[in-house]
């Protein structure tokens, strides 16, 4: 007795798509499929077909609350962080990275839409946000500069 498979692998269903358009689901691919429906939805009665581009975006999905879930903890520790160091007093060398570390497009930025001024390019840049903050101000102080020599 062989063992039935039940679900198909992300990998498996992005081939099983391309595959189908050339040919028609198999009767043991559409048994598999719609028992990734019932596990995922209960039913498949939710007006879609038993197709598999509809489970590819659901993993796509959860992946992507799985990934807001942990940056959402990251930032909260790296919020967290400036208060203990307000106790601890850590001794450390504030960075003075360029300003091309900031998001390209900011408002095609996942991050920085979700978290603002606590996005991962700023977390993974700088300690603490007053230390962005200080690096910030200095930033446009430095461009009000040049701004000014220009003019003049």
């Amino acid at each position: 007795m062989t063992k039935r498979k039940c679900a198909f692998t992300e990998f498996e269903l992005k081939n099983l798509l391309e595959e189908t358009k050339t040919r028609d689901v198999t009767d043991e691919e559409s048994e598999i499929l719609w028992n990734m429906y019932y596990e995922r939805w209960g039913t498949s009665a939710y007006g879609r077909c038993l197709h598999p581009h509809w489970l590819l975006e659901d993993m796509k999905e959860q992946r992507k609350k799985e990934n807001d879930a942990q940056e959402q903890i990251e930032v909260r520790e790296w919020l967290q962080r400036e208060k203990l160091d307000w106790f601890d007093e850590p001794d450390y060398e504030k960075t003075n990275p360029p300003i091309t570390i900031l998001c390209e497009k900011p408002d095609a930025c996942h991050s920085r839409q979700k978290f603002g001024n606590a996005c991962r390019c700023i977390r993974e840049n700088f300690r603490t946000q007053s230390d962005f903050e200080e690096w910030q101000e200095s930033k446009l102080t430095e461009l009000k500069n040049k701004i000014i020599k220009l003019v003049e």
